[in-house]
């Protein structure tokens, strides 16, 4: 029996880092950079008139030029609940999970410097790719995921350049950093009980900030008659190669010959150097607004190119058997966004939007490390100004439609994800 169970242990190890690969979608990739924008559904490209246009549409900058050296530093906190209802075979009918509480807070900073007329000078910093999930220790889906936490910070030094009164452009570099943490269990049938077990725990994360990538953005803004204002970023895609460590643990199962044989194969209480590489998707966005008087009407269209995610490939160098490639099949997605602002005075102006984004993620993808799906979004935020100073409040409220794998699970997971999420933020930007 114990013979029998050496050849499932091999092919255990070889798949032991396949489950908890990287993976992300509408419900991982950020779009509130700004809390003004977000308050506006994230319609922002048409109008791109404070200094998060840097995200937006940085050539919305060229036309700040008369307001001096424009800072602006934000933070948005995101919370999201999801619950989990099986389905069969497994984890079977009736079998319900939820995730932990998490909170989020993914920061933006930028900056616009003048230089003359009609030049602008431009750093960004912010957070395009991020969140995370938790799960329970002792839930169904431990083996694909119980813990995941993936960022991408970028960072953006750019140029906007005013081509005439009614027409600015802008072009920038995007330097991303990537970080990576993942944790699973690791599970095996026992030949003495016929029944799986929790025979260890895998551990994956970047070790370090050296796992980045370059990519490049591109943006035009053209101030048209009677208030209306149009603009289109291409920001492109940023490959990322990963370095990092996978650290295995392993748990007694109480039969010792067992335990000894898993333990020969899985690399248990080693550090295992592994590397991979993610392409994080090209971004486009058109959009339009409409100024008159007290109000501002704006919209926009924006397509997230996911189809460069179809797989993902983990290898480590010191132990191959483990290396692996894992099919995700992700799409190009498309994303709508409506909003307004009504300025009530010289010091009070308040916004509403709405949104609609598509999952690129198909019902076969959707598993513990992320369940994603379309998602409708109700937003509202107030601006505060006074003198050199102004201060933005935005809320989203982010409903996703529920979604089921409808028996089709790749990681044999199946069963239907409810979710929701909160984000509120504030953006403080000064003037000098």
């Amino acid at each position: 029996m114990i013979a029998m169970s050496r050849r499932q242990i091999f092919l255990a190890a070889a798949v032991v880092v396949l489950a908890p690969t990287l993976t992300w979608g509408a419900g991982f990739a950020l779009f509130e950079h700004g809390n003004r924008a977000m308050a506006m559904g994230g319609a922002f490209t048409g109008l791109a008139d404070d200094p998060s246009a840097l995200y937006w549409n940085p050539a919305g900058t060229a036309f700040q030029l008369d307001e001096g050296v424009k800072v602006m530093a934000g933070v948005t906190f995101i919370t999201a609940t999801q619950d989990f209802y099986g389905d069969s075979p497994y984890p079977g009918d009736g079998y319900e999970a939820s995730q932990e509480d998490q909170v989020f807070f993914p920061p933006h900073f930028y900056v616009v410097y003048p230089l003359g007329d009609r030049i602008a000078l431009n750093f960004a910093m912010m957070t395009p790719f991020g969140l995370g999930t938790w799960w329970d220790e002792g839930h169904a889906g431990r083996f694909i995921s119980k813990r995941a936490d993936l960022k991408l910070y970028n960072m953006s030094p750019g140029i906007a350049f005013k081509v005439n009164d009614n027409v600015g452009v802008a072009v920038g570099l995007d330097y991303g950093i990537g970080q990576v943490d993942l944790t699973r269990n690791i599970g095996l049938v026992n030949p003495y009980t016929q029944q799986l077990a929790d025979i260890g725990q895998v551990h994956i994360h970047s070790d370090d900030l050296s796992n980045d990538g370059f990519g490049w953005n591109a943006s035009i803004h053209a101030k048209l008659a009677h208030g209306f204002s149009v603009g289109a970023t291409y920001r492109s895609a940023i490959e990322v190669d990963f370095e990092g460590v996978g650290s295995f643990t392993q748990y007694p199962t109480g039969y010792p010959d067992f335990d000894a044989v898993v333990g020969s194969i899985i690399p248990f209480g080693q550090k295992a150097n592994l590397t991979s590489r993610i392409e994080f998707p090209e971004y486009w966005t058109v959009g339009v607004a409409w100024t008159h008087e007290q109000w501002t009407v704006s919209g926009s269209y924006g397509a997230q190119g996911w189809s460069s995610f179809q797989s993902l490939p983990i290898n480590f160098t010191e132990h191959p058997e483990l290396s692996g490639e894992e099919e995700f099949n992700y799409e190009d997605v498309d994303q709508y966004r409506l909003g307004a602002e009504y300025r009530a005075s010289d010091t009070w102006a308040f916004q509403g939007g709405l949104l609609f984004d598509n999952t690129p993620q198909p019902k076969s993808a959707m598993s513990p490390l992320l369940g994603d799906g379309d998602r409708t979004g109700i937003s509202v935020g107030f601006s505060w100004s006074h003198g050199a100073m102004q201060t933005d409040v935005g809320y989203l409220y982010l409903m996703f439609d529920e979604r089921g794998t409808d028996g089709t699970s790749l990681s044999n997971y199946n069963g239907r994800y409810e979710t929701q999420a909160n984000l509120l933020g504030a953006s403080l930007t000064l003037r000098f």
